[in-house]
Parts: C-alpha cells; sequence; structure tokens
C-alpha cells in the first residue's frame, strides 16, 4: 500500500515532524494552509525568530544547492525549523527530480529541520494514489511522507461550514450550509471569507442563528478561476477579464508571489509550445519534448494559437519584473496590476 497519511493523521503527528519531510499534495488547498500553519505554531511559536527559523523558497528562487543551504544552519532559540518549498510544477518538473531527492535524503544530517514541499492542486502527477500511484509520487514517498489533501465532499464541507459558523458565534442549520456551498461554490477559501461575512452580519442584526435570506443577501456566487483563464485573458490583453480574476484570487487571500509562480510556469510552457509549432512539431510530439500530459498540452496548444512567439517572450520579461517586483513588496498586488494595465 501507498505509504501515504491524513490531513487529520499529519495533524496527529505534529510533536513528531522534526527531521522529516512532507510532500502536501492533493486539489484541497486551503487544508494544505491550515496544515502549514499549524506547522508553524507548533516549530517555530517565537515570531520574532522566524527569520532565523521559518524558511520558504519559492519555485523561481529554487535550486538544489539553496535547499541544501537552508538545511544546514541550526535552529535560533527553539529545537526546530521550518523549510517550505512551494511553486514547483512538478508535472514539467523531470530533470531535476533526481537532484532534489538526493538533497531530501540528506536530511537525517540536519534532523532539527521539518520540511515541507507544498505542491498546488493540479501541479503533479498522482496516478490512482489508492491503487497505482504514479512514478513521481513512489519515488518522493522513497524521502518524504506524502499527505493527501483530496476535495472535500459536499457533505464534509457541509459539517465543516457548520462548525466554523459555530466558532464564530452564529447557528447555521445544515441545510443552510449545503445551500450556501450551492450558492458560493465548494472552495474552502471562498467559503471560509463569506461565513466570516454572514457571521459578522447575522450579529449586525441582533441574531444569532443564520437565515436562508441573509446567504442571497450577503454572499456573492461562485466564480471560477484558474491559471489558464487568467494567462488567456492576459494574452488577449483583456484587462477587465484579467482584473475580474485577479479580484476573484484576492478575495480568496492568495499569496500574489504564488499567483505570479503559477501564470509565469503557464505563460513559459505556453512559449515552449508555440516554439514547438513553429517548428511544425505534431501535438503528439509536443506531449514527447515536454513530457506533459496529452490534455495539458491540448489546452497550451490552444493558448499558444492566441499569439506569436515576439510576444509571447516580451510578455515572459513582463512577467519576470512583475514577480521581481511583487518579491521586494510581499503581499502587494499592484505589480500584478501593473502588468495587466501595461499588457492590455
Amino acid at each position: 500500500m501507498f505509504p501515504m497519511i491524513t490531513e487529520a493523521e499529519y495533524r496527529k503527528q505534529l510533536n513528531r515532524i522534526p527531521g522529516r519531510a512532507f510532500l502536501f499534495f492533493g486539489d484541497e488547498d486551503y487544508l494544505k494552509g491550515v496544515a502549514l500553519r499549524l506547522s508553524r505554531e507548533a516549530l517555530c511559536p517565537d515570531p520574532s525568530f522566524a527569520i532565523f527559523n521559518d524558511v520558504t523558497i519559492d519555485a523561481l528562487d529554487y535550486t538544489p544547492e539553496k535547499l541544501l543551504d537552508a538545511m544546514m544552519p541550526p535552529p535560533m532559540m527553539t529545537e526546530a525549523r521550518l523549510i517550505l518549498l512551494r511553486g514547483i510544477d512538478f508535472t514539467s518538473f523531470r530533470d531535476e527530480l533526481d537532484d532534489l531527492l538526493e538533497v531530501l535524503a540528506q536530511l537525517a544530517d540536519y534532523d532539527y529541520n521539518t520540511v515541507i514541499i507544498h505542491v498546488a492542486a493540479g501541479l503533479i502527477e498522482e496516478g490512482n494514489i489508492s491503487k497505482k500511484p504514479s512514478t513521481i509520487m513512489k519515488r518522493f514517498a522513497e524521502v518524504a511522507t506524502p499527505v493527501h489533501f483530496p476535495a472535500q465532499t459536499d457533505a464534509r464541507l457541509a459539517v465543516w461550514a457548520g462548525k466554523h459558523f459555530e466558532h464564530l458565534g452564529v447557528t447555521a442549520a445544515p441545510p443552510l450550509c449545503a445551500e450556501l456551498i450551492a450558492y458560493a461554490g465548494r472552495s474552502m477559501f471562498v467559503l471560509a471569507s463569506e461565513i466570516e461575512k454572514l457571521a459578522c452580519y447575522v450579529k449586525a442584526k441582533g441574531r444569532n442563528t443564520l437565515e436562508r435570506d441573509d446567504i442571497y443577501t450577503v454572499a456573492a456566487p461562485n466564480t471560477v478561476i484558474d491559471a489558464f483563464s487568467f494567462s488567456n485573458a492576459i494574452l488577449d490583453g483583456n484587462s477587465a477579464k484579467a482584473l475580474e480574476a485577479l479580484s476573484v484570487m484576492k478575495f480568496e487571500r492568495r499569496d500574489p508571489i504564488l499567483i505570479l509562480g503559477e501564470i509565469s510556469s503557464n505563460l513559459a510552457n505556453i512559449y515552449r509550445v508555440r516554439l514547438l509549432l513553429d517548428e511544425g512539431k505534431t501535438k503528439p510530439e509536443i506531449v514527447s519534448v515536454l513530457k506533459l500530459h496529452d490534455y495539458k498540452v491540448g489546452l497550451l496548444m490552444r493558448s499558444a494559437a492566441r499569439t506569436d512567439a515576439t510576444r509571447l517572450a516580451r510578455i515572459l520579461s513582463l512577467t519576470a519584473e512583475a514577480d521581481a517586483a511583487v518579491k521586494r513588496t510581499y503581499n502587494d498586488y499592484a505589480p500584478i496590476e501593473r502588468l495587466i494595465s501595461i499588457l492590455s
């Protein structure tokens, strides 16, 4: 059986995670964020020493050497350190995988560290986890413990929503929690924000019980945004659609560094596909060269058809500048908004 654990099992192990590496994967990014927050609280309880004990390496900054360098320093004024590696698209991370696994295999020499590889939804080939996991998942399992964060069922989301309301001092009947999910969508990022808004609204009305009309008065209807729709809006110079997509991401409180990381990765793949199309390559040949899924290559080909290689190179350059600006002004969306404005 594939040696993965659940999010609930991971929480139970928080006092036993130093000296281990974990691969956070699956469709539910919200719960990954919760698990990461709990890990930080367990490993780095004093924020004044976070600069020494809480290290984050983003995909665009990652090299095997940087990860190894981050593992070497001992903890400061505590017994453990946390190293977070995030933003890597493992669907196109082939030749570099051996080096990453080799570094993780050295963790025993620096066993005061906990290393978490945070993989955003859809950025690693999972295979059939319970029956036939993918090759990359099997290889990761040799040096890290995979922690599965699957998409939650509607029934579990409804239970979670009810508990979230209860935590905020509001009672929400199970049918109303289910109706909120049907209306606002299944994203736990969105639902958490909507529940907080609704709880404030109910209390402002002098009540402590959610009513059906409250949902349609306060909550926003479901809007689905992904990296491809955002990238295509940028390629089309459609500032209104791109800003709408960004507003949803802001509402979901997505990290602007991760937003640009996903967009940069997607645009880079589109650029590669455009160059291969210009060479006369067919879809099967592109799949073979890039080692990506057939379905993903199809999406990339449709995006590449929107423009030419010269313009794509220019967009990638401007995106790199925006990424550098975001990292200088952490958690600021302004560089992304300027990028959209320039390209429109």
